[in-house]
């Protein structure tokens, strides 16, 4: 048995089993985050979500299986709370705030250290590698779409659509390295301040001030 996407995808169920991989996921990718993923065994993995190793073999069949795993596991969350509820939204602006807010929310729920983890590829095999790179190339092409739709309607001064959107794109992913959830800031001030960076400094969408921006 081997994870792909066909296997993940749909995997956020209801279910005792879909609870426990989810679980297993985002704990294997705390423990990756902080001790490498060299360093990482599956009898540690087992033993933080309390299950024997033989236990964790019935959920991950070999340690060459989990990044590729957990990286499924973390595009499936993307596309289902950030991506998908985003795709009916007319007005690409909102599209944008919702999509920022939406992303922001989820690292949060899941665990910085599972977008951390996706972000390092070097750990795949070639065809994961590539899987993976589709999926992330697609969360960035429904980022440019909206980006490109402003700068079609003339709603902001947009100077290059792909340079613009590498450099939100760059802003979204760095956010789970730094934010600290007990930091100065609450988490609706960081979204509201990143939401006004991103529309009005880098895109160029003239907006007020949110009310829940920190002063």
């Amino acid at each position: 048995m081997s994870f792909n996407v066909e296997h993940i995808k749909g995997q956020q169920g209801s279910t005792k089993k879909d609870q426990r991989l989810a679980k297993i996921y985002t704990t294997a990718a705390q423990i990756i985050e902080r001790e490498g993923y060299d360093a990482t065994s599956l009898g540690n993995i087992a033993k933080a979500v309390g299950l024997t190793k033989a236990g964790l073999y019935h959920y991950i069949p070999s340690k060459d299986n989990l990044l590729f795993g957990i990286m499924n596991y973390g595009m499936d969350r993307v596309d289902e709370v950030v991506i998908d509820p985003t795709r009916d939204i007319a007005d690409p602006v909102e599209r944008i705030r919702t999509f920022i807010s939406n992303y922001f929310n989820l690292i949060i729920e899941d665990g910085q250290s599972m977008t951390i983890v996706i972000t390092e590829t070097q750990g795949l095999a070639p065809t994961q590698r590539r899987i993976i790179t589709k999926r992330r190339r697609a969360f960035y092409e429904h980022l440019r779409g909206a980006i490109g739709e402003i700068k079609q309607t003339g709603a902001a001064p947009v100077l290059d659509v792909s340079v613009t959107t590498h450099s939100v794109f760059g802003v979204l992913v760095a956010f789970a390295q730094w934010y600290r959830p007990n930091g100065r800031f609450t988490l609706q001030q960081v979204i509201d301040q990143v939401t006004e960076l991103t529309l009005d400094r880098m895109i160029g969408v003239k907006m007020g001030r949110s009310p829940h921006t920190a002063q």
